[in-house]
């Protein structure tokens, strides 16, 4: 059986069901993704990163993840899986094309992701990206349940002339911002990200835009020693530079054709947006993050 979907500003299909993405009705597929035998590139990159075994040529991604499958992206258009048997954990075997697989895709399109959760705003995109912990989703959330409409979660597509494209409908919440955030929307917890894990997937399928938005304002989280939460506003190469840590997978820029690609959106982002750092105690009330977020985005 095949299914359709829409996801990352591409049309897929797959041999693979993917509750995670939205189905969709095309007649030509951007990205196929299917089952099969791999034989890995002999040549090119090899990297190590994590449980991960990388290698990246100028058209292929081969990626293995031990004890669960194979990978091969190429030319931005095929994925082949190579399951390491059939009772292998599903969710785990998605999790990794939708994360390093899909990244190096879009990276052979020639499409930028980035690490950042968005809202959109009065027909403009507001990012929220940082450190890891600083409270990316749970601040996507808080502004959700204000009434604020959610755009992606972890990852935003970005082409070269700015463009951008969702990721797919789900917001990943950790136990305890589930329960800072108190609210029924996010207190669901029947899909968890992966077995063992207090992390959990909160879908938004009917409200997932498929469409593109200009981004006004990025937000960059941090966690600091500080006794309140504060900001400044980044600009010129300080805001380009720290933009730059917020690539996604930025180990798959591997040639001067992608660091140029790179530089190129990069560039845009921090010349067109406005661009604040915002620091926040260790220990931070989601409330208040969500309410200084907010004052900065409506300022």
């Amino acid at each position: 059986m095949k299914y359709n979907y829409r996801g990352f500003g591409l049309n897929i299909t797959s041999d693979i069901d993917f509750p995670e993405l939205v189905a969709a009705s095309f007649d030509i597929a951007d990205v196929n993704i299917y089952q099969g035998v791999i034989i890995a590139p002999v040549e090119g990159k090899k990297i190590v990163w994590h449980h991960l075994a990388l290698t990246i040529t100028d058209n292929q991604l081969f990626l293995e993840a031990k004890g669960i499958a194979r990978y091969l992206a190429t030319d931005g258009r095929t994925i082949i899986v190579e399951p390491v048997d059939k009772d292998v954990d599903m969710r785990l075997l998605r999790l990794h094309i939708l994360a390093s697989v899909i990244a190096g895709a879009l990276l052979q399109r020639k499409m930028l992701p980035m690490h950042a959760s968005a809202i959109l705003h009065h027909g403009e995109l507001a990012f929220i990206t940082g450190d890891s912990t600083a409270g990316k989703s749970t601040t996507l959330a808080g502004l959700i349940k204000k009434g604020y409409t959610p755009f992606s979660d972890d990852v935003v597509v970005l082409s070269p002339d700015l463009q951008t494209s969702a990721s797919y409908p789900m917001i990943k919440l950790w136990e305890d911002a589930q329960e800072k955030l108190n609210h029924g929307q996010f207190s669901d917890q029947s899909f968890a990200i992966r077995k063992g894990m207090n992390k959990y997937g909160v879908f938004f399928h009917e409200q997932f835009d498929t469409g593109s938005h200009p981004v006004k304002k990025i937000f960059i989280l941090k966690k600091g020693p500080v006794n309140q939460i504060e900001s400044r506003q980044l600009k010129n190469a300080e805001a380009f530079n720290e933009l730059t840590k917020q690539v996604y997978r930025k180990m798959l820029i591997h040639n001067n054709e992608l660091k140029a690609l790179t530089f190129q959106i990069i560039s845009a982002l921090s010349n067109n947006c406005i661009i604040y750092q915002v620091t926040r105690p260790e220990v931070c009330n989601v409330d208040a993050l969500v309410e200084y977020v907010e004052n900065l985005l409506l300022g």
